[in-house]
């Protein structure tokens, strides 16, 4: 869970919500699926992209870079992206 304050990508306005929309607009349909493991009990869940909303350019340029990593014309399928992402994630004892 973020520990931060955050503004939900359906609650932004202005210079967010285009931050949200551009960065949103590079990310592969299937990433646009919440997984089970990160979800509330309310139905929400936590969001990489929205921990960086108090910041809207930071949002944008830095998960625009992750977005552009994601391209379907690279090599690595999900899988393997999802494969590095955990092996990072477990070698920093991190939940994501």
């Amino acid at each position: 869970m973020t520990w931060i304050p955050i503004v939900p990508a359906d609650k932004a306005t202005g210079e967010l919500q285009q931050a949200y929309r551009d960065v949103y607009a590079l990310y592969p349909p299937e990433y646009g699926i919440e997984v089970d493991a990160v979800k509330r009990g309310d139905g929400s869940a936590d969001s990489i992209v929205a921990a960086h909303s108090l910041i809207p350019r930071a949002l944008l340029h830095s998960m625009s870079a992750f977005g552009a990593m994601l391209a379907p014309d690279l090599p690595l399928t999900r899988s393997q992206h999802e494969m590095i992402a955990t092996v990072v994630s477990a070698l920093n004892s991190c939940f994501y």
